[in-house]
């Protein structure tokens, strides 16, 4: 294979192979296994089409949820953008809008006008939405949601701290959901119930796409007789963490979803009793910590955990406080969205996100992300990928 031409990251040959550990691709032995060497190109847009509707359908059915339109971006400073971690890696992607006459046409502003732009009275600081999550409440808030009835909505967001893996894209595209509860329901029971009825929906996803595309599993290899289990398993991080005490995060739920082939983990965010990490850092204004988890799996190709869905009981006015306390963060009760928490505003509910392109790698059986999703990957990404016969989706020309 020719090397490939650099044109737009830079970098050398010398760097290429290190970019991504090569245990981060999917076992050799598992790589003809791939769809996308027997589905064209054309087909596999196809394919994720028809998964997509089929999600979509069963979602506005199962939850009783209709469509509703969704923003790319929010004014910062009002609480409503998701945090994710709190780290400044994961922070959002910001920008301003003057909201000013600028002229128009090929014209190189001077430092006057630029000057005039950062000094406007309209103007807006802004950044790219991370995570629906707050967001989808206060609609129902808007929209009068009864007890029952919600909204789903597709989003794509930028997550720019993630390094690109097989799983991991700066793009992160979700079916998000948001259902309106009573406050009587805020319990583990409605959190279990949720669940099962996103589960049953993957599943039954899984059976629809393979009888319409038989191809994407390569007969007579071993990954062709793995299916999902029809039931999930749910176990509390605190139970996974006394399981596999002298494992990290990452190889408690390598080894748990080894043993149960779906599992979701209850409670993200809390440490755990003896004053150990969390199992995963949540920001804490949006689920409530003991009421939350993630739906994982092991993908049959890459042979790791493969996370689909986070979700959640959201929080009320006590779990707020209290997580706003241990996060450091006390100050941002102030905020417009947290406020409105606090002073019960806003609807009870319960709601997360599916990830369209973590579904998609599964249920069409691909190795990589960027085979069902155009995101934004380095050249040495692009090559290491190639040689491991991985067919990413470019967002530009590449050149052998």
């Amino acid at each position: 294979m020719a090397s490939m031409k650099y044109n737009s990251n830079g970098g050398s040959s010398d760097n290429i192979s290190t970019y991504m550990p090569e245990n981060l691709l999917p076992p050799l032995q598992n790589r003809k296994a791939n769809s996308t060497h027997r589905l064209s190109r054309i087909e596999v847009q196809k394919a994720s089409s028809m998964v997509k509707r089929f999600v979509e359908r069963r979602l506005e059915l199962d939850l009783n949820v209709i469509e509703h339109t969704a923003p790319l971006a929010f004014t910062s400073g009002t609480g409503v953008n998701d945090e994710l971690d709190g780290s400044d890696s994961k922070s959002p992607v910001k920008f301003v809008v003057p909201n000013c006459d600028i002229p128009r046409g090929l014209v190189n502003a001077n430092a006057d006008e630029k000057n005039q732009e950062m000094k406007s009275p309209y103007r807006m600081d802004c950044e790219v939405v991370q995570s629906l999550a707050k967001w989808k409440r206060i609609m129902l808030h808007r929209l009068d949601c009864k007890k029952g009835e919600g909204i789903y909505c597709i989003s794509t967001s930028i997550r720019k701290g993630y390094k690109g893996d097989v799983t991991h894209s700066v793009i992160a595209d979700q079916w998000d959901y948001e259902v309106r509860i009573a406050e009587s329901d805020r319990n583990l029971e409605t959190l279990k119930k949720f669940v099962s009825t996103i589960w049953n929906i993957i599943t039954d996803a899984e059976d629809m796409i393979v009888e319409n595309y038989p191809q994407i599993l390569l007969e007579s290899h071993p990954t062709a007789m793995i299916r999902l289990p029809k039931k999930i398993t749910f176990i509390s991080s605190e139970e996974l963490y006394s399981a596999y005490p002298d494992l990290d995060v990452h190889q408690r739920e390598n080894a748990i979803v080894r043993k149960h082939g779906a599992v979701f983990i209850i409670g993200m965010g809390w440490p755990m009793k003896d004053g150990s990490a969390a199992q995963e850092i949540r920001a804490p204004t949006y689920d409530d910590w003991n009421l939350n988890g993630d739906i994982l799996v092991q993908h049959p190709l890459t042979e790791y955990r493969h996370e689909l869905a986070s979700m959640g009981i959201r929080v009320d006015k006590t779990s707020i406080v209290a997580q706003l306390e241990y996060s450091g963060k006390s100050l941002e009760a102030s905020l417009p969205f947290n406020k409105a928490v606090i002073d019960q505003k806003l609807p009870f509910c319960y709601g997360g996100g599916i990830g369209i392109s973590r579904l998609l790698m599964l249920l069409l059986r691909t190795g990589h992300i960027g085979e069902v999703q155009c995101g934004v990957w380095h050249d040495a990404h692009y090559k290491q990928a190639k040689d491991a016969g991985i067919d990413i989706i470019p967002d530009r020309v590449l050149v052998d």
